[in-house]
């Protein structure tokens, strides 16, 4: 997230008339992306609220498949 928002800063910094115009720019484009990652852990950190005896066993077995679904977007391009 830190190198896309390196990337996304430059890029608006570079297009904009102004700091402040660029700034506009570069929240607007990055809050998407921000609110969806941060709903993502919300979603994944409620386990933490399951029995172990339940949550164990259902992330042993399918964990790495939901963090992939949970998190596929992140390797997709900007």
């Amino acid at each position: 997230m830190a190198l896309e928002d390196a990337v996304v800063l430059a890029e608006s910094l570079r297009a904009a008339g102004s700091v402040e115009a660029a700034l506009v720019a570069y929240e607007s484009r990055r809050r998407p992306r921000t609110r969806w990652v941060r709903d993502r852990t919300r979603d994944r950190n409620r386990t933490r609220d399951v029995p172990p005896a339940l949550r164990d066993p259902l992330l042993r077995g399918r964990g790495g498949r939901i963090f992939q679904e949970h998190y596929r977007l992140l390797v997709d391009p900007l």
